[in-house]
């Protein structure tokens, strides 16, 4: 059975945590282990930041919206945010040789989700869709 939960928060940092404990509790409502649980909460996390930093700059008081769907054995998380639109073509993780902070949410993003893109198709802010097939992260009933 499929299920889908949306939410709207700022786009303050102080808000993730509220973002973070709703996806941890309908992912190990769904038996996903917590590791796995972990990792996805970790992209969506990752790109929610990354809205806040780069898209609008910092300003506390944008909206972003965030809808999870979780399916039989399948995660779709789907980002929007109305700022300053991604060129996806540029979106690279810093090698990972190099050591410094920041800069590697790209990098888990693509590296723990199946599939990631982004839609800049629209007047203004950008579309992030990222889906995880789950077959294999379920814990054992």
């Amino acid at each position: 059975m499929a299920e889908s939960v949306k939410l709207t928060i700022p786009s303050d940092s102080k808000y993730l945590c509220l973002v973070r404990k709703v996806l941890h509790h309908l992912l190990l409502e769904r038996q996903l282990s917590e590791e796995a649980a972990q990792r996805l909460i970790l992209c969506v996390d990752e790109a929610c930041s990354n809205i806040i930093k780069y898209s609008y700059a910092g300003c506390p008081d944008l909206p972003i919206e965030i809808s999870f769907s979780l399916a039989d054995d399948s995660f779709q998380a789907k980002i929007r945010d109305y700022g300053k639109q991604c060129d996806s073509r540029k979106i690279k993780p810093r090698p990972l040789d190099k050591i410094e902070p920041g800069g590697l949410g790209t990098y888990f993003m693509n590296e723990i989700m199946d599939e990631v893109s982004y839609c800049t198709d629209r007047e203004t802010g950008t579309l992030l869709t990222m889906c995880k097939h789950l077959k294999n992260e379920l814990t054992s009933s």
